[in-house]
């Protein structure tokens, strides 16, 4: 007995040699062993799920029919439609099948990540096929090979951000009841729109770059979601988290020019994450993690920028102005666009109803003037911000349509597609903007996705204000607050491709231009959610037994964090 204890007490630490029970057995930590059991399982489960929800195994496959814009890619490698016609749209299904030894781009493709996934899968799996080839001397390709590489690809990602999240020193000495709500936070949120539904999994069994632009969106998130349950200290898992946005950024904005805001987030997030505690050092690796995206990226996007200018420079001004701008605005944009008064008369025309010869002058004041007419829509836009605001709500609105009923889901098999089922005809896909508006006017929940993009803002903000503010940072745990940044920025990111959309080709197909914003609203709806659970798991623990003193107590071997090195 030690000066200053009585009979009946107990010291704060037993004494050396003590081998009196302690208490109850503790429960099982997670072990090196059991988190690499644990990235492995979760993979096969996401690739499983995936097959199953595609039908790709035991079932009849779904998929995303041609509108006639697939050719963009497909001809890239070569292919060519395994149907009676040689042409993938007018089947009313999505065709799968495909031979090689198609005709070359009718016009310079550039390099896409859709484009060169599709080029090595072709390359691969026409080589492993027994099927004989063809008298003609062609192979048989499906796409639904194609989906099944991004399916791994995808179960790739969700493997990775297991290992990561579960690997991270401030997390690796939790007991299995602990590290299990943080895999739930970090898997589930952009696994949960892919298995529920079909209508973002199915552009996997397509020719569209949109199969790209999911891939890096999916990635893109699984690494933000990593960040938000790691701190700086974790090396390895910040490491690994940086590959998976950084890389999944880059895959989406050289997908299409339309997917660039995924890029450009990407390339901001990973700029701002810290590695490490050294305070001049810990942000280089973001930082080098940034420029490399940059520096990969940049050819690829300007050339498909270019690219799309080159093919439909004539389309997009005469969407951007017809189907938005003037709608929008009125008869009084007619002159600040250089437009006859009397062409307000066909304001709501997409380009394709007649190809603009219905529109007075349209060959002087649209064909002969694309850039300069797009120019004037997006200046009068920028000097009239409540039609930006509609434009950018009616885009939007239209995230509450990711179906895309126009574009069938039904697949031809693996046959020679000929004949046609005919298709009932849709509002979202009308080239007269007057069914279209009435349509999305009327849909029920047209304040869900503005909401979802004002909350996650404001809980973005406030969790950047609570790691600055003492008193709010010890009431809220990193993590909490690491998802809430989260959730702001896929909503930034979702905004970002309703902008584009909407300022790039007007209406035009607007539910299939804002569709990757549509699943990022839906994973930053499953991310608040996240957040939440974590803000009350701590209001219920109370004061004294919050995550984040568990997590230092759990590394007792990390630095103290600079308060600069707070979050992200």
């Amino acid at each position: 007995m030690t000066a200053g204890t009585t009979v009946g007490e107990h010291t704060e630490h037993p004494v050396e040699g003590d081998l009196r029970p302690e208490g109850p057995p503790r429960e099982p930590v997670v072990g090196r062993g059991i988190r690499l059991l644990l990235a492995v399982g979760v993979a096969l489960l996401v690739g499983a799920g995936l097959l199953a929800r595609l039908g790709l195994v035991g079932g009849d496959a779904i998929g995303a029919a041609d509108n006639g814009d697939a050719i963009r890619l497909y001809c890239v490698a070569d292919l060519v439609p395994d149907t009676s016609d040689r042409a993938a749209p007018g089947h009313g299904v999505a065709v799968t099948e495909y031979r090689t030894g198609g005709p070359d781009c009718p016009r310079e493709a550039p390099t896409t990540s859709a484009g060169l996934v599709l080029q090595a899968t072709v390359a691969v799996t026409t080589a492993l096929d027994a099927t004989p080839p063809a008298p003609d001397g062609s192979d048989r390709f499906s796409l639904e090979w194609l989906a099944a590489v991004y399916v791994g690809l995808l179960a790739a990602g969700a493997g990775v951000a297991t290992l990561a999240a579960t690997s991270a020193p401030s997390l690796a000495g939790r007991r299995v009841r602990r590290v299990a709500p943080v895999l739930l936070a970090v898997v589930v949120p952009p696994l949960l729109p892919l298995l529920a539904v079909p209508w973002w999994s199915r552009f996997l069994v397509s020719s569209f770059s949109e199969s790209a632009g999911l891939l890096g969106a999916a990635w893109m998130a699984w690494g933000l979601l990593t960040v938000a349950v790691t701190r700086p200290t974790d090396r390895g898992a910040r490491a690994a988290a940086l590959g998976l946005i950084a890389l999944g950024g880059v895959v989406a904005a050289t997908g299409k020019p339309g997917f660039l805001p995924v890029g450009l987030v990407a390339v901001g997030v990973c700029a701002v994450v810290t590695v490490g505690t050294r305070r001049w050092w810990r942000r280089t690796p973001g930082l080098a993690v940034a420029l490399l995206a940059v520096a990969v990226a940049a050819p690829a996007v300007l050339s498909g920028i270019a690219a799309q200018d080159a093919a439909y420079d004539k389309v997009n001004a005469h969407n951007l102005a017809f189907t938005a701008v003037l709608p929008e605005s009125g008869p009084a944009a007619t002159a600040a666009l250089g437009l006859r008064p009397e062409a307000f008369r066909q304001a709501g025309q997409h380009f394709y109803l007649d190809g603009g010869r219905s529109v007075p002058g349209w060959a002087e004041t649209v064909g002969a003037r694309p850039d300069e007419l797009r120019s004037a829509a997006r200046l009068w836009v920028a000097q009239h911000p409540l039609v930006l605001a509609r434009m950018v709500h009616r885009g939007l609105v239209a995230t509450l349509r990711p179906h895309i009923p126009y574009l069938a889901s039904e697949t031809g098999g693996p046959r020679t597609v000929s004949g046609e089922i005919p298709r009932p005809a849709f509002p979202e896909g009308s080239q007269l903007m007057g069914p279209t508006f009435v349509y999305f006017d009327g849909l029920p929940g047209r304040w869900v996705p503005p909401t979802v993009v004002v909350l996650a803002l404001l809980a973005a903000a406030l969790a950047l204000i609570a790691s600055r503010v003492p008193r709010l940072s010890a009431a809220t745990t990193r993590t909490g607050r690491g998802l809430a940044l989260t959730a702001g920025t896929l909503a930034v990111t979702a905004l970002g491709i309703v902008l584009v959309a909407v300022l790039g080709d007007g209406y035009c197909e607007v539910a299939k231009h804002v569709w990757l914003g549509s699943y990022l609203l839906v994973v930053t709806a499953a991310t608040l959610v996240a957040s939440g659970v974590a803000a009350g798991a701590v209001w219920f623990r109370g004061r004294g037994d919050r995550g984040d003193r568990t997590d230092d107590r759990t590394d007792p071997t990390a630095r103290p964090v600079p308060d600069g090195a707070a979050g992200w």
